[in-house]
């Protein structure tokens, strides 16, 4: 009988690992179907921009000038499409995805989270002139509301805790929230791709 236990007790932990593991791994496939499908509706918009004005034009007059509104679509779509890829970069499972590692603890975890968020953010400050400004506005509220999120789950874990707890403490807490900030700017700017592409 103790041998049971003691056995029992050694494959506890691999166990409860290997389950937040599939639950990860679960959570990632169903964001990536999600991620995929706003793509290709993102993808779809820009290849309706883009040809319209062509089948309009006769060819010499294809190739627009700098500073036409043409390529100010162009730019427009380009910068929005940096912008969806940062909303969609600093969910907390995209997140927790890319920059876990084994041995973490939750505070270095923690550290990693806010640091990337700050980067690629500062990375993408030039984008700003060709969104809208309540789209902006969205963008800077997801960027710190994000950190916030993060900063709070992981302040309120034990000082010991490990980057596996602040992730699984991450998934629970993001589970119950209806609309995360990312995912609130990140409709918005796909409503202000769509408006574009109707004009």
């Amino acid at each position: 009988m103790p041998d049971l236990f003691s056995l029992f007790a050694d494959v506890l932990p691999a166990l409860i690992v290997c389950f937040t593991l599939i639950y990860i791994f679960h959570e990632y496939l169903r964001y990536a179907k999600e991620r995929d499908k706003h793509r290709a509706a993102a993808a779809q918009a820009s290849r309706s921009v883009d040809t319209k004005p062509a089948e309009k034009k006769a060819p010499e007059e294809r190739a627009a000038p700098t500073g036409s509104p043409a390529s100010v679509i162009e730019l427009k779509l380009r910068a929005a499409e940096r912008f969806a890829l940062y909303l969609e970069r600093i969910a907390p499972d995209r997140l927790v995805m890319r920059l876990h590692q084994n041995g973490m603890s939750a505070k270095m975890l923690q550290s990693d989270m806010l640091r990337a968020i700050r980067e690629e953010f500062d990375h993408n400050l030039s984008q700003q002139i060709y969104v809208s400004e309540s789209v902006w506005e969205l963008i800077k509220n997801a960027k710190d509301e994000m950190m916030g999120f993060i900063s709070a789950t992981g302040d309120g874990l034990k000082t010991n805790a490990t980057g596996m707890d602040l992730s699984r403490k991450l998934f629970e807490t993001a589970s119950k929230v209806e609309n995360m900030p990312n995912d609130v700017a990140l409709k918005v700017l796909r409503s202000e791709v769509r408006a574009m592409s109707e004009r």
